[in-house]
């Protein structure tokens, strides 16, 4: 009977430990993809396509060689084009969730460079007028 209990209160604390909030500053907004400008949608899915396809490729040579694989160069290169393929069409669907957080990255970037390009415009402009 404690068995039981000890093994219940396991799995509520690891249940509890899943549903944990995040931290409010860490938190990504849902990014709506119809208003995020195109270029940095597509650095975002090259960058995660390009993640995953690395990621493919070094499981690969994790599995065991042997005798016995009907492996050859052209097989190589097939299942090379065939991964960065798979990654691309990944990428480009729900991915593995690094995309989200780059094209937050990469939107707050581009908007404190226009900030700091604004500035600077203002204050020459400021200069050239005196």
């Amino acid at each position: 009977m404690t068995d039981s209990f000890a093994l219940n209160q396991v799995s509520t604390t690891a249940v509890n430990a899943l549903a944990a909030p995040v931290t409010p500053s860490k938190r990504i907004d849902y990014i709506d993809y119809s208003k995020v400008d195109p270029d940095i949608l597509k650095a975002a899915e090259g960058m995660e396509s390009m993640f995953i396809d690395y990621l493919m490729k070094v499981m690969r040579e994790t599995v065991p060689k042997n005798e016995f694989d009907l492996e050859s160069p052209a097989t190589s290169v097939y299942r090379s084009m065939l991964d960065s393929e798979l990654s691309d069409l990944a990428a480009k669907g729900k991915g593995i969730g690094l995309k989200d957080p780059l094209i937050a990255y990469l939107q707050n970037r581009r908007s404190a460079i226009a900030d700091l390009q604004s500035k600077r415009y203002t204050e020459q402009r400021g200069q050239g007028s005196k």
